[in-house]
Order: C-alpha cells, then structure tokens, then sequence
C-alpha cells in the first residue's frame, strides 16, 4: 500500500507547513508525524484508525521520506501490526474511552 500524497492514507501535515501554534512557525517531520498521531487518537480520527489498520494488515507500506526522518508511515504500520480481532472498533472507544 501506498502513503504518499495522493493516497487516503496520506498525513495532511507536512513538514514545512506553518504549525498549529499563535507564530505559525514550520513544522519539522517530527512534529508533523505527532500531528496525524494526535488525530487518529481524537474521537472521530479512531474510526480512521480502525478503518486503516483493517485495511493495511497484511500489506508492506511505502511512503516517500527519507529513511532517518520520522514518518507517518511507521504509524500506519504500528496501527496494521497491531490490528487484529480484539482490537477495539471506534463503536468500542466511545464506550470505554481512549486506548
């Protein structure tokens, strides 16, 4: 499967871009890769997640960053590696609250 930018699984924050933050400084690929993180742990972002790791099991993943930057990808894996029956649906996570 794919990841970069025209791929659904794509992380909408980019290195580079002007962050979060009253200054708008550039965010570094760190803090980009902790952006998409902090979404997929947000209320609607879980069903994402859930809907990703379904889809990714099984599959090598590949994305365009150099290998010694942080990368969205290696999120998707751990979500793919980690997926499997007992893995909590989004219905479940506003049951019990978040993992």
């Amino acid at each position: 499967m794919c990841g970069t930018p025209r791929s659904r699984y794509t992380n909408l924050f980019r290195a580079g871009d002007r962050g979060p933050t009253p200054l708008g400084t550039p965010m570094d690929a760190a803090e980009a890769v902790d952006l998409f993180v902090a979404t997929l742990r947000g209320p609607v972002g879980s069903c994402y997640s859930d809907q990703f790791a379904r889809a990714l099991c099984g599959f090598d993943l590949m994305c365009t960053c150099p290998l010694d930057v942080p990368c969205h990808a290696d999120v998707l894996l751990h979500l793919a590696n980690e997926s499997g029956e007992d893995t909590p649906t989004c219905t479940q996570y506003f049951l019990k609250g978040p993992r």
